[in-house]
């Protein structure tokens, strides 16, 4: 008995010993979202910022981590050409129409597993739990993860979530002219 406790505390502390969390230090999160013809013309697009974040690894290798995203940061770069529609947009996505900030003012993700996929290109499958508005759903994608002048970046290929899934409706006739998926790309750095 002594010596199995021996060996799970060795094993603990090994765990322990490798595994260590390191702090994003830059992120690049990335949204597109279409009418239901999903046309260029018809589609929104911009960014939001990340708030705070933490990733999980075993030497190099990713394990795990979370990451805040601040929804008051929503950006509608499309509209830059048009201050005041740009403004009415991105106020009509923090709204209780969608986002609702003033209850929900960010969003999470915790990664929950990483798998190397078979090939040369340093891809992974992250899965993970997504939170909006309370609601969390599994969401999985592919994504590379590079090591470069001491920094270790992580890319997402495009993946896509239901917006419907997380309660972001808008009224119901409105709400059949907006495309269900909304299209996302993420870039976090650590260092």
């Amino acid at each position: 008995m002594r010596k199995i406790f021996l060996l799970v505390s060795l094993f603990c502390f090994s765990v322990l010993l490798f595994s260590q969390s390191r702090k994003i230090t830059s992120a690049e999160i990335r949204w597109k979202a279409y009418k239901t013809l999903k046309t260029e013309s018809m589609s929104h697009f911009g960014t939001v910022k990340l708030k705070s974040g933490n990733l999980t690894f075993n030497g190099n290798e990713l394990t795990g981590g979370s990451f805040v995203i601040d929804m008051n940061t929503v950006d509608a770069e499309d509209m830059n050409g048009n201050p005041k529609q740009k403004k009415f947009l991105e106020n009509h996505l923090k709204s209780d129409d969608f986002f609702d900030t003033e209850k929900f003012p960010v969003a999470v993700f915790q990664i929950k597993s990483v798998k190397k996929i078979p090939d040369k290109n340093n891809r992974f499958q992250i899965g993970g739990i997504l939170t909006i508005k309370g609601i969390s759903k599994n969401i999985l994608f592919p994504a590379t993860v590079v090591e470069s002048n001491g920094a270790i970046i992580i890319t997402s290929a495009q993946f896509t979530f239901n917006r419907k899934h997380f309660g972001l409706k808008y009224n119901i006739f409105e709400d059949m002219l907006i495309s269900d998926e909304v299209e996302m790309n993420v870039k976090i750095m650590v260092q």
